[in-house]
């Protein structure tokens, strides 16, 4: 088999992904992988990957012989950090599933039940959720430090440690990065891998292009008190418009006396009757959306929930830098020379 075509294997077969994390000599061998594809492998060399994926020939000398060690026999603990997607039927990748199979122990803090019976059904021995660290009314900031102590100690205490969240490991997730942090600086090897984010199916579902405009994202309460600018020719996201102003953690609803102030805050920007997007994405496969068209002077805390995402379109035109546009000949300048 050659690099390329196990590589292919891999990408979408998660079991396979798994047995290469847990052996990679194993899976290798099971593989009936060529001999360059073996020792690109173990020299870690990705220029002689990319070679052999692409039909080049190798520049250089040939890698060092050597095995790859297996995951689980590496001395000390290690920290994975995964998200689960937004939802996890159909977004859950194949190498996250392989690193929840894989690890000794696999923390969780999701607010999807499907996302956690997957994990569970996945390593049924190793999997803990972190949610008992939330208490009713208690500050949010309390509760994350607590679970960033507990990832900790299972990674000091020698453990593959997984840590699972909801949608994208890195937007919104204090712990993960915290975690991360905190374990390289004490030299254990930590990292986090991709996931489908809020965002990432906002652009779906609304049909919208970052790169159309540009586009600018703040939390809610921090583009409240941090007096945040804003460029109206630009798209706008605003996260967490449903706990806007609330620090602590709620079951039954949070408090939104702030909602007005973010009400008032975008008509300075956009005037009262600019349009938005309170956006829900579908949790469960088959469903729509949530997606409710109104005007900012309409907007009342009643069109969101914790997990509602706030969209505003752009509401000018973009100004020209003609100085600019000229020197790229994209117009004629004033002596009415141009490339374009």
């Amino acid at each position: 088999m050659t690099l390329q075509e196990f590589f292919a294997r891999l990408s979408i077969n998660a079991d396979e992904l798994s047995a290469f994390i847990r052996n990679p000599e194993g899976a290798m061998d099971a593989a009936a992988l060529d001999e360059d594809a073996r020792q690109a492998l173990r020299g870690r060399s990705e220029s002689s990957m990319w070679d052999l994926l692409l039909g080049r020939t190798p520049v250089g000398p040939p890698q060092t012989e050597g095995r790859l060690e297996a995951n689980h026999r590496r001395p000390g603990g290690s920290l994975i950090v995964v998200g689960t997607g937004i939802r996890t039927v159909g977004q859950l990748t194949a190498e996250a599933i392989a690193w929840i199979k894989e690890s000794d122990v696999v923390l969780y803090l999701i607010a999807d039940p499907v996302a956690e019976e997957a994990i569970r059904y996945l390593n049924p021995d190793g999997a803990m959720s972190l949610r008992g660290y939330y208490g009713e009314g208690f500050p949010r900031a309390d509760s994350y430090e607590a679970m960033v102590q507990h990832i900790l100690s299972c990674v000091r205490a020698g453990k593959q440690t997984c840590v699972a969240f909801y949608g994208h490991a890195g937007v919104f997730a204090f712990p993960a990065h915290e975690s991360i942090r905190r374990a390289r600086a004490e030299g254990f090897p930590a990292r986090m891998l991709p996931a489908v984010s809020a965002e990432d199916c906002l652009f779906a579902d609304l049909g919208v292009d970052p790169a159309v405009n540009g586009c600018q994202s703040f939390e809610a309460t921090d583009f409240l008190l941090h007096e945040r600018m804003i460029d109206t020719s630009s798209q706008l996201i605003l996260w967490q418009v449903g706990v806007v102003g609330d620090w602590t953690y709620r079951t039954d609803g949070y408090n939104l006396t702030a909602f007005p102030l973010l009400v008032e805050r975008l008509s300075q920007f956009y005037g009262p009757w600019h349009e938005t997007f309170v956006y829900e994405a579908a949790m469960l496969p088959g469903l729509p959306p949530k997606i409710d068209r109104v005007s900012i002077a309409n907007l009342t805390p009643n069109h969101v929930t914790a997990g509602s995402t706030l969209y505003i379109p752009p509401a000018r035109r973009t100004t020209l830098n003609r100085p600019v546009a000229e020197a790229l000949g994209l117009i004629q300048n004033s002596r009415g020379i141009s490339n374009a």
